[in-house]
């Protein structure tokens, strides 16, 4: 009998609390989409990206000009000729996928780069639009983690009214 009292009086002292917190959510992709630093993010992403491009295009290019070569001459070759040009193709293959996961590395890494500034931006203008309108928690309904939002208010214009978009 004494749990079950103890039990309902935290029921009774808690159901104010719950009643006291304030809900939001806000779909961040679409926010990002509208901030024009996105814009400029995405077109310098672009160009470094079309530089590793064009390294790749050439080096694929070198790549099948000696594999033609190869399969033009390969029947007048010695063997220790044909060796060593299977060889050299096939260090220019290794060269080539070490090439393209380099790429890959940079690539992602300018994305953090000029990227991270852009959301950092957006994350502070959702946290002062949460502190200004007393919100216990904002979600993020963009990835996934807001599945039920009937009680919940969207802060998309309060924090694009903070960014000024």
């Amino acid at each position: 009998m004494k749990k079950i009292l103890v039990v309902i009086v935290a029921l009774v002292v808690a159901t104010p609390t719950f009643a006291q917190q304030k809900f939001g959510h806000i779909d961040s992709a679409a926010l990002l989409e509208l901030m024009p630093e996105k814009v400029k993010a995405e077109k310098e992403l672009e160009a470094f990206a079309k530089e590793f491009q064009t390294a790749l295009e050439a080096m694929g290019k070198e790549y099948e000009t000696k594999v033609a070569n190869f399969q033009q001459t390969e029947k007048d070759m010695i063997p220790t000729v044909r060796n060593t040009k299977v060889r050299e193709i096939t260090e220019l293959e290794r060269r080539i996928q070490e090439f393209q996961q380099q790429a890959q590395d940079e690539i992602a890494k300018k994305e953090q780069e000029v990227l991270t500034p852009i959301i950092d931006k957006a994350r502070k203008a959702i946290d002062e639009v949460a502190v200004a309108k007393n919100y216990t928690y904002v979600f993020d309904s963009s990835v996934g983690v807001l599945l039920y939002a009937k009680d919940t208010e969207d802060v998309m214009a309060d924090v694009k009214a903070k960014l000024g978009l």
